[in-house]
Order: structure tokens, then sequence, then C-alpha cells
């Protein structure tokens, strides 16, 4: 493991992760306790993760962004009965868990000063833990909440089984290689790196790197010293890498993996041109698989890809497939989905196929491509609209740096399109000037209706924008 200047052995990851086993062990944390865990990017996250799965208990991984309020919920939802934090959630740990009965455990990662808080460092004097292990692939290892974006928040449990799959699934799709860097930008509290960092990884042998430093330039720094070969990027830090110099980056990256959120295809492009380093998409949700497609086709750069193995994937307006090329909702066939996912999902499965709430369309070799929530679509004069093909024309204007379209209800059948801006260079380009330049790139009934500029958008915790703060 790399993390800033340091490195780590799988012999010294091992070990501290036994010592912090044993640690756990006798702080009240056994066999299917459900522990919630709130750390960041740090090797303390990576010893939890091993820790925690070596006393066969359930992880319950949580953004550190994450607020009181929706902390709260997660942890009543979960029945969780401990909390592995760092030291800048604190404040927002003691409120989420001072009204709750169910929350015993605490133990902080850093200077904090609750009372009833063990410090995590204290594991580093406890010897090797060597308890009883038989885990089944039956047993839940972790438990993955949604960032509630589009709705309430879904949770699902994965076994061990289910998560080894998916692992080595995705492993036959991208081929890491024994002794490659990974590095990931991405959350390891995300299920894209849980999945294709932290599990991946270990099992292909290779090396971890990890960081969360908002500064690209130390970022290229750290990708040069680590000589990685993997990078994890969420999509809103492309624009910030898109700012490195070219050469920054080292020869030894190969490919750039990101997911869990819109990468505009005009960023991607420029990220690739500037860079030479192909930008390969996944595509995943909190509440199944997790990850079901991961692209590696240089071919078919904005596709989301294939398939992973054990993963169907179907797209369909009501309950018929629709042609290659045609947009429809993105379905998963729902027996790969555990009989605890298929009760919660129950309300969207249809003839035993899953329905996503995401748009998409195959093309003729079976790639996916990602279009839009179902839930943006815009309703105008009996047309749907995608946002995303209206933002990807606006994206073009030269005074237009970013932007956001979403729908506002005129009544209860008809939408105005309603454009949210952020100038290129804090100069406003003039609205007629913008619709002049749209009559060549849609069609009318897809041209905003109103231009609102900003310098900046709402965003969750997670990072992806709140469209509906925005109508």
């Amino acid at each position: 493991m790399y993390h800033g200047v340091k490195t780590y052995t799988y012999r010294e990851v091992f070990d501290a992760s036994l010592r912090l086993a044993n640690y756990l062990y006798h702080l009240g944390i056994k066999k299917d306790t459900r522990v919630v865990v709130m750390l960041p990017n740090i090797p303390e996250m990576i010893y939890t993760w091993l820790a925690l799965s070596r006393l066969e208990a359930m992880m319950i991984p949580v953004n550190i962004h994450y607020k009181s309020l929706a902390l709260r919920y997660i942890i009543d939802d979960s029945s969780a009965s401990a909390v592995i934090y760092e030291a800048e959630c604190e404040n927002d740990v003691i409120s989420a868990t001072n009204i709750l009965n169910s929350c015993e455990i605490f133990v902080g990662v850093g200077p904090c000063t609750y009372e009833k808080s063990a410090g995590f460092d204290r594991f580093r004097e406890k010897p090797l833990f060597g308890g009883p292990y038989r885990p089944d692939d039956d047993d839940t290892a972790v438990m993955f909440y949604s960032g509630a974006a589009t709705g309430p928040a879904k949770y699902a449990k994965y076994s061990n089984a289910l998560i080894n799959r998916n692992t080595n699934d995705f492993l036959h799709a991208t081929m890491y290689r024994a002794r490659e860097v990974i590095y990931s930008q991405y959350p390891l509290t995300h299920f894209l790196a849980y999945v294709a960092v932290m599990n991946a990884a270990l099992n292909a042998g290779c090396a971890i790197a990890i960081g969360d430093s908002p500064d690209p330039e130390k970022f290229g720094a750290m990708l040069q010293a680590t000589q990685a070969s993997y990078l994890l990027i969420e999509p809103g830090f492309f624009p910030e890498m898109n700012h490195l110099d070219k050469g920054v980056l080292p020869d030894s990256l190969r490919i750039v993996l990101t997911g869990g959120g819109r990468l505009k295809s005009n960023i991607q492009q420029e990220f690739t041109m500037k860079h030479g380093i192909p930008v390969f998409k996944a595509y995943g949700m909190v509440e199944a698989g997790p990850l079901l497609s991961v692209n590696t086709n240089t071919d078919k750069p904005y596709s989301i890809g294939i398939p992973l193995g054990n993963v169907s994937l179907s797209v369909m307006k009501g309950n018929e497939a629709v042609a290659d090329n045609i947009i429809g909702e993105i379905c998963l066939m729902a027996n790969m989905l555990t009989a605890d996912l298929q009760e919660l999902l129950k309300k969207d499965i249809q003839k035993g196929w899953y329905h996503t709430g995401d748009l998409g369309y195959l093309d003729l070799d079976g790639y996916l491509y990602f279009i839009d929530r179902k839930a943006y679509i815009i309703h105008v004069r009996g047309f749907e609209v995608y946002p995303e093909q209206v933002e990807a024309a606006l994206i073009k204007h030269p005074q237009v740096q970013d932007v956001v379209v979403v729908g506002v209800a005129l009544d209860e059948n008809l939408e105005s399109i309603h454009a949210h801006i952020i100038p290129k260079g804090g100069k406003r380009p003039e609205e007629n000037a913008l619709t002049e330049f749209l009559q060549n790139e849609l069609p009318r009934y897809q041209i905003p209706d109103k231009y609102i500029f900003t310098n900046h958008f709402p965003k969750s915790a997670t990072g992806k924008v709140v469209r509906q703060a925005l109508k």
C-alpha cells in the first residue's frame, strides 16, 4: 500500500489488521456485528476493512461528507451497534447517535474528544487476533446505502459469495496484473472502490495507492511516485485533471476508470486528447450487482461496457425489449438478485426483470450506453426530452463551462426546460446567442425556455448535482 510518502508491505498490513481485529473484538465487535465505517482514504480504512472481515462482522461504509441526519438514518435503519469514524466527523457522529439506543461502540481515528470513543491507535499495542474464522458463503460481508439522489435511500446486503463473484467478474474484464499499482482517488467507502480497488487489488496481488487530495498537482506527483498503472477517479474530478500540464501523468498509467456518476463527453474527450490515456466507465448500483458492467474497449469510449459475468441486462419499454440503438429503460434479470433484494425491490420487478430507472441503449455490438435517469426526463408538448442531450449541445458553446438542464412543471402534464449554466471565464453569454447556437444543434422542442446563470451547482455529500434543488 502507498499513502503519501509512506509504503506498507502485505505483511505490515496483514499484521496491523489482525492487531486491530483483536482490539475491536475486545471492544465488543464480534461475528455479525453491524459496524458503520466513516473513514477517508487512509491506511486505517484498509485495516478496518480487513479486520472486520477477519471478525466476520458486517461493514456499512458511509461517505465522510454525510451530515448527522443522513448518518442517523443509516445507523437507525441498519441497526448498527458500532461506529468507526475520523475525528473530523465526530460532531456529526455524536449528533446522529445522541437519540439512538442501538449504537454502543465508538472508535475514533485522530484527536477525538468524545467520552464514549475508544482511541483507534491503541490497536498497535495489541497481539495478533487468533480467534475462530469460519466464514460462510451466505454470511453478509457488507451493507451499502445509496445517496438518495432520486428518492429514499436504498440499501443492499451482499454476502461473501456475491462480493467474491462480483470481484472476480470485474477482474476478468479489466485484467489487473500482479504487482501493478491501483490508485484510488475514489472514496473507499463507495461500492465501486470497495469492489474495484480493495477487493480486486487484493485478489490480483496488486498494490493499492490511496489519496483524496483536492490539489491536482499533488495528485499528479503521487501518481508519478507510485508509478500507478490504473487510476480510479470520480467524474467530478476530471475537470481538475484537465488543468494539469501534458506529461504530468506517469507513462506507467495505462487506464483511467470512473463510474457512479455522469462524466460529460466533452470533458472525457479533453482528458483523453490531452493526456493520451483511455477512460473506461463502470456501471453499477447499490441495490444490484453492485458492479454490472465495465467498458474496456477503446473503440467505444463513451459506452459503459458489456455486462459482467452472471449479469443479464436488457433495454426495455414497458415489458418489451427494444431494438438496438433505441433508448429504453435499463433492466436486469432479477434472478441474479438475492431473495432479500428481490423483496426490497419487488415493486420494480416485472416478469423477472428489475427496472432500474436508468435510461440507455445497446449498440449493434451489445455495448451499453447510459443516457439519463428516467426521473429526469422532461415532458414538452408530447415529446420526451433527455437533459443529457441538451447539456451535450450547450457545452459546445465557447462561453459555457458547465451546464445542468432540468424540467420545471408548468401544469400536471407540461414542463419547461431550464438550463443552469456556469459561464466560462465569468462572462455570461447572451441568451439570444445561446438559442441561436442551439438551433443548429437541436430540434426546437429541446431548446431551453430559460437560462439561469450561476457560479456553482448544489451537490450532495457524494458529489452529485442535486437536481431537485435546481428545480
